[in-house]
């Protein structure tokens, strides 16, 4: 969570929002290896993954919900209303035309069962950071902290997405 809380406030993230089960930010590892930056970025916890909606729907105006996840394109056989839409590349979401929210899973388990949930019933939608094949997955401080630089690509340049 260290290397998470310092690419959040080199990217100029607003504030993380920590869920239940999330590890501990003021465990000392974790603050040593966010170098300081626990004291920069505010650290906002929640009871529970509706909360946390409400909060940023209500408080940051949010409108758009992603989950950094693993899964490139659908995995489902049948394509329906019910399915979740295919996840998309980090770097062909629009990180700044609206306030926006990413959720980046647990290193041992990932995305909550509520957030696996809520992809499915498209509340949440999926996004990948794109990979050579062979490779199974990033850790999930490596993940969010380049999707975090792509959002910053997108502030620095008003250019939403790389065409």
């Amino acid at each position: 969570v260290g290397t998470l809380l310092r690419s959040s406030v080199a990217t100029g993230v607003s504030a993380v929002i920590l869920l239940p089960k999330c590890c501990d930010v003021w465990n000392p590892k974790a603050v040593r290896s966010a170098m300081g930056c626990s004291f920069q970025v505010p650290i906002l916890s929640v009871e529970s993954f509706k909360d946390c909606v409400s909060l940023l729907r209500g408080g940051w105006g949010v409108k758009d919900f992603w989950a950094a996840t693993m899964i490139e394109e659908d995995e489902g056989e049948d394509s329906n209303d019910s399915s979740p839409e295919p996840s998309m590349e980090h770097y062909s979401v629009d990180w700044i035309s609206s306030p926006t929210a990413l959720i980046i899973g647990s290193e041992g388990t990932g995305l909550s069962d509520k957030v696996r949930c809520a992809i499915s019933d498209r509340t949440v939608r999926a996004v990948h950071v794109p990979m050579e094949e062979g490779i199974e997955s990033l850790n999930a401080a490596v993940c969010g902290s380049v999707i975090m630089f792509e959002y910053m690509r997108q502030c620095r340049t008003q250019n939403p997405i790389d065409k």
